[in-house]
């Protein structure tokens, strides 16, 4: 008589109980989740090239109706502006112009617009004195994805 291994019965359900579950997490994950993981990644990205001068990969994430004065005020800041230091220090959420509900599980549905306070320490020429600027980033959802409404005046002072 053919007898059954029964702790391997066990471990099989089991798995399979487990990656049922992973599947079932991972198709729920939650649109707002991916607008924050997305609204992240682009906060990154964009500073990235941005405190490095890469202006042309920086546009990506300009918004199309700022990109011309971005452009043309970008080449001052490559040509005047070292940066040394950059710290975000905070990151409001809003859903039109109130602000986003934040609970546990995240922001509420429909944030559509967030202000990235920065704290740079940069020099500005002809000035070598290395100065300490607080700068509000506005960011907007544009589609489906996140831009900048740059203000580059503020580093130029």
């Amino acid at each position: 008589m053919l007898k059954f291994n029964h702790p391997a019965r066990l471990a099989q359900k089991l798995i399979i109980f487990f990656l049922l579950i992973a599947s079932v997490s991972c198709g729920t994950l939650n649109f707002n989740q991916k607008t924050q993981e997305n609204l992240d990644k682009s906060i990154e990205a964009y500073n990235f090239d941005f405190e490095s001068k890469a202006i042309g990969p920086s546009t990506r994430f300009v918004h199309p109706a700022h990109r011309s004065d971005y452009m043309e005020k970008s080449l001052d800041l490559t040509k005047r502006v070292t940066f040394f230091e950059a710290n975000i220090l905070d990151i409001k959420l809003f859903k039109d112009d109130a602000p986003a509900i934040i609970t546990s599980k995240g922001p509420e549905e429909g944030f559509n617009r967030t202000i990235v306070t920065i704290r740079y320490q940069l020099a500005v020429l002809p000035s070598t004195k290395v100065k300490t600027l607080l700068v509000e980033q506005e960011w907007v959802l544009f589609g489906e994805q996140w831009v900048i409404i740059p203000d580059l005046s503020q580093l130029l002072e």
